[in-house]
């Protein structure tokens, strides 16, 4: 199928334990669904490492589930990724499904605390969200935790950048977030729900504009060939 005929699949990462991330990655979802043609998978982190065996799997079970996973994240064109901020960074959990995912079924020579030398999220847009229990809970900090891992695996940051009017607009440059309480079981009111669907809108649009970018570039090299002297840059071959 050609890259412009198949619909773009924004995938959502998120761990949420009161429901608050999982309302702003339903938010991003809806965002990413006003670009036409596109397709969202949410995918909700649990507490349980992916290696570790639920009850009656054994090892195979928990490799073929491991594996699915790897390949949902990799099939999508923009991994958008969500937490709340926990000591000013990414939920543990969610860290550790990357850490596994981009180490999971290396090759034999590989180094496995290189997970950076994958290419499963090169070229891919990325962006993140997260919810903090106060306004200075360290939601920011989250953000840039998020946003660097992902260009350790060479993904292209997405973010919103600083909104309008400047000095009254209180949405974060980096990401969508939201004020979860002291108990985490505040519900995002509706601005923070419109960053979140901005945020998701965003992510799509920049992702179809790759996609449609990367189809003519293909053509045209089929066309005419490569550049003299030109080296192209890899391509994941997983896209």
């Amino acid at each position: 199928m050609d890259i412009l005929d198949r619909p773009l699949r924004v995938t959502i990462v998120y761990y949420s334990r009161y429901g608050t991330v999982r309302l702003l990655a339903e938010g991003v979802a809806e965002g990413a669904h006003r670009e036409p043609g596109v397709v969202t998978d949410l995918v909700a982190v649990e507490d349980l490492p992916i290696g570790e065996l639920r009850d009656g799997e054994g090892p195979e079970d928990a490799r073929r589930r491991r594996a699915a996973l790897v390949n949902r994240l990799a099939e999508a064109d923009a991994l958008v990724v969500g937490s709340p901020s926990y000591f000013g960074g990414m939920a543990s959990p969610l860290k550790r499904l990357f850490e596994d995912c981009t180490t999971a079924e290396a090759p034999p020579m590989h180094d496995r605390t290189r997970p950076w030398r994958q290419h499963r999220f090169r070229g891919k847009v990325g962006a993140a969200f997260a919810a903090s229990g106060t306004p200075h809970g360290g939601n920011e900090q989250t953000l840039l935790s998020i946003l660097t891992m992902m260009m350790h695996l060479g993904m292209l940051a997405a973010t919103p950048g600083q909104g309008l009017p400047i000095l009254q607009n209180e949405a974060a440059p980096y990401g969508a977030t939201a004020i979860s309480g002291a108990d985490g079981h505040r519900v995002p009111d509706a601005q923070e729900l419109g960053w979140a669907r901005d945020l998701g809108e965003q992510v799509a649009r920049l992702a179809r504009w790759l996609a449609d970018g990367r189809a003519a570039w293909e053509q045209a090299r089929h066309e005419h060939g490569p550049a003299p002297d030109s080296t192209p840059l890899p391509v994941d071959p997983s896209t």
